[in-house]
């Protein structure tokens, strides 16, 4: 355990060194202009912030260092990930899957420390809510969960699924969690009024991007002339993520999955089918995989090497989004992003399909 602590703190400090000399890129450039819109005290909200009241809190690191919120957000998600390793090396072992969904996944790395993205601090809240949850600290799980709520909408979804486990209902967890998010949104209120509300309006009317299935869907139907169909998709994909996700809480209440499988695989539905397909979006799966080994259960060994080959796929795409030039996926490249969301959709449907559909017979 020593030389696993050891090569943890070696790993860390690398990952601090790689944070700042990644410097100010990629999405931390508008983080930056949204921070200085908070200090300022005018409405952060007021450019392309998709993002929530959390998020702003970020803001009174800058004074200290443009940098210094990237170097938290880094560092919390090395705390979660070395709590993560400790406890998977007193249970079952570093496997496989923990490398492949985080520990070596480039997705991860790039958006944790190379770009320092805030869904690298939602995966760390996460994690802390995994591990809260798996020792029955129901309160301090929802309290983590209502956090990462707060910094980016979409870690609500999780919050009935880590409630649920196999039928029964954690009510501790869901009134933590619900309380968490209502006293940031009042606080959010409290500062800057209704324009809280400005980053949920700008994420229902945003367009289909890159790794969604809606993009090609879009691209391909303004070509064939009946963009007027395909984009009326797009507009509708609020109420169509919104009844996968339903859908999810009650199959998996009906399947009495265990709550970080069904947490896992309905987390994986609603991104599949999301318009916004960005690819850091999908740190936060990535992170509920790595913890699959945790429970040495069947299910959840059967669901992580199901998922393994999209871990794969989101690693060797953002070898591409960040090596080939110009970069992500630009220039001549841009192709890709109108296209990349047929192979990515397939793929999801071979782990969703194989893992959802009921077995032929009894499990020995």
């Amino acid at each position: 355990m020593r030389r696993i602590v050891i090569a943890l703190l070696a790993v860390s400090l690398i990952a601090i060194v790689v944070t700042i000399v990644g410097g100010v890129r990629h999405d931390y450039i508008d983080y930056l202009k949204q921070w200085a819109l908070v200090l300022s005290g005018a409405d952060p909200w007021s450019t392309n912030n998709a993002y929530g009241p959390l998020h702003n809190v970020f803001a009174w690191l800058v004074p200290v260092h443009p940098l210094a919120p990237k170097v938290a957000t880094a560092t919390a998600f090395l705390i979660a990930n070395g709590l993560l390793v400790l406890r998977l090396a007193q249970n079952a072992g570093i496997s496989s899957t923990y490398w492949t969904a985080i520990g070596a996944n480039v997705l991860v790395l790039v958006s944790a420390f190379w770009f320092g993205l805030n869904d690298a601090f939602v995966a760390a809240l996460i994690l802390g809510a995994v591990l809260a949850r798996l020792d029955g600290r129901m309160v301090l799980a929802g309290l983590l969960l209502g956090l990462a709520a707060l910094d980016k909408y979409y870690p609500a979804l999780l919050i009935p699924f880590f409630a649920m486990d196999a039928r029964r209902f954690e009510v501790r967890l869901l009134l933590s969690s619900l309380g968490t998010i209502a006293a940031g949104m009042c606080a959010a209120f409290l500062i800057w009024g209704g324009a809280a509300l400005e980053a949920i309006i700008f994420g229902v009317s945003r367009d289909a991007t890159i790794l969604s299935i809606l993009r090609p869907i879009a691209v391909a139907g303004r070509a064939l002339g009946i963009g007027d169909v395909t984009d009326l998709l797009v507009r509708l994909n609020g109420p169509m993520v919104v009844l996968v996700w339903v859908g999810a809480i009650w199959l998996a209440w009906r399947r009495s999955d265990h709550w970080l499988v069904a947490a896992c695989w309905g987390l994986f539905a609603v991104l599949l089918t999301y318009k916004v397909g960005n690819p850091q979006f999908w740190v936060a799966w990535l992170a509920l995989v790595g913890a699959l080994p945790l429970f040495e259960r069947d299910d959840a060994d059967r669901l992580a090497r199901l998922a393994l080959p999209f871990a794969i796929f989101l690693t060797i795409f953002e070898i591409g989004y960040v090596v080939l030039a110009p970069q992500y996926y630009q220039g001549r490249w841009l192709w890709v992003n109108d296209w990349i969301g047929i192979p990515a959709f397939v793929l999801g449907l071979a782990i969703l399909v194989p893992f959802l559909r009921r077995a032929s017979r009894p499990q020995p």
